[in-house]
């Protein structure tokens, strides 16, 4: 064990102290493996992180030189100037989308996030969120099947952080759903719990590690061409994290499946 040789099981005989201390060693040796694939992980996803903001925050700057470049042109002209300043603009709020989000995760990684905590009800910040993104949803096609309580359900959270929940999944859902499909919503206070469930068929095939879905700029789309940080999903599991609840996600072929629960009041 202390060479780092952690594959070998250590033999349990009879009920002696040896043998006691036998099977404390087999606990030590499984802790200490778990700590350091947990250690390989965490190491493997800040190259990841490295790598994708690298390639995310430059995309969109190379395009801000390009286009600053090509308006110093002499005799542009005025249709020209417009329609490189129109790129511009989506250029500039792409990068900052990608900035203000990479702040917001580093800020909850660091444990820095102050929660107001009130009495909210989740049911009503749930039907002003999908009223918030009524144009979107109906310019997207989808469909959305709602199915929630008549009376409220309450819980001690953050109400802007916890709208950020609410607000991250229903857009993650109108980009990555498949056209034309359902998107299911459910909401239900469960043993103590309020439960929120959204799904969707997704466009994109998610592959069987769901794990990577939660990591930081890991999207279903591999291309990486669709608008947003890839960020939302990670958002959300930190504020779902510091608010003490779970978020869980299961994909079934392309059924993809995010299930959130709090405690309730």
């Amino acid at each position: 064990m202390a060479d780092g040789r952690l594959n070998q099981n250590i033999p349990v005989r009879g009920r002696s102290p040896l043998a006691d201390h036998a099977r404390q060693l087999t606990r030590l040796k499984e802790g200490v493996r778990l700590s350091m694939s947990e250690q390989a992980k965490s190491e493997r996803l800040k190259t990841e992180l490295i790598t994708n903001v690298s390639h995310d925050l430059r995309t969109p700057l190379t395009s801000i030189i390009t286009y600053t470049d090509l308006m110093k042109t002499p005799n542009l002209s005025e249709e020209e100037r417009l329609s490189y300043a129109n790129i511009l603009d989506r250029k500039s709020q792409r990068l900052k989308t990608l900035i203000e989000d990479l702040f917001e995760v580093s800020k909850m990684a660091s444990g820095n996030m102050e929660l107001n905590r009130t009495r909210l009800d989740l049911n009503q910040l749930l039907h002003q969120a999908l009223a918030e993104h009524a144009e979107d949803i109906e310019a997207s096609g989808l469909d959305f099947r709602v199915t929630s309580p008549e009376n409220p359900i309450y819980v001690q959270a953050d109400g802007q952080k916890w709208w950020r929940v609410l607000d991250n999944l229903i857009l993650n859902a109108i980009k990555y759903a498949m056209p034309g499909t359902r998107i299911y919503i459910n909401l239900q206070d469960r043993d103590g719990q309020a439960e929120f469930t959204i799904k969707n068929v997704t466009r994109y095939e998610l592959g069987e590690n769901t794990d990577e879905l939660f990591e930081r700029f890991k999207r279903g789309d591999t291309s990486r061409q669709t608008e947003g940080s890839g960020l939302g999903l990670a958002i959300a599991q930190s504020i779902v994290d510091l608010h003490g609840g779970e978020m869980k996600i299961e994909v079934d072929g392309d059924l993809f499946k995010v299930i959130v629960s709090i405690n309730s009041l």
